[in-house]
């Protein structure tokens, strides 16, 4: 499992830079967008009448990017005073089984994700006209990453050995 892991974890660099691009751009976008949406308001008393769609849109992208970066990064938010206090063996089968759990539930995302873009494919955002596809695409993109960055955890967690190793797997330092 050890080799698995370290072999996806390898593979999965150049799609971690163009996340992380892509949270940088999208998050800049949103930025201006607001930003100038605010002044054409206030300034001008002219406001756009598509930067509110767009900025909730990009925000969608933004923070499913996001959430697999912290996957990747181990500072998803969890409740673990339960596994500080068990067996390290127990600990370890514990978060196995949420890992698991995780892995289950995203599955579930991108399969029912894809059936709601099938649907809604030929619908148009109203302001910005758009398809509809390009937001719900964000929810198996995502849910991929986030699968993936999941199985990697899994792996590494199959084969740490003690709790140094553990604490290395889900608090890695930026």
């Amino acid at each position: 499992m050890q080799a698995i892991g370290r072999f996806l974890d390898s593979r999965m660099e150049p799609v971690r830079r163009l996340v992380n691009m892509a949270v940088v751009a999208f998050f800049s976008v949103i930025v201006l967008v607001v930003l100038s949406q605010v002044i054409w308001r206030f300034i001008f008393n002219a406001p756009f009448s598509w930067s509110e769609e767009l900025a909730r849109h990009l925000q969608v992208w933004l923070i499913l990017l996001t959430s697999s970066v912290c996957i990747q990064k181990g500072r998803h938010l969890s409740v673990d005073y339960v596994t500080h206090a068990l067996p390290f063996q127990v600990g370890k089968v514990l978060k196995l089984i949420i890992l698991a759990l995780c892995m289950l539930f995203l599955w579930t995302v991108i399969i029912f994700s894809i059936q709601m873009i099938a649907i809604t494919i030929n619908e148009i955002t109203p302001a910005i006209r758009i398809p509809v596809f390009f937001v719900y695409l964000s929810l198996p993109v995502t849910g991929l990453l986030m699968f993936f960055e999941t199985f990697i955890l899994f792996c590494k967690t199959v084969s740490a050995h003690d709790e140094s190793d553990m604490k290395a797997i889900f608090k890695k330092a930026d």
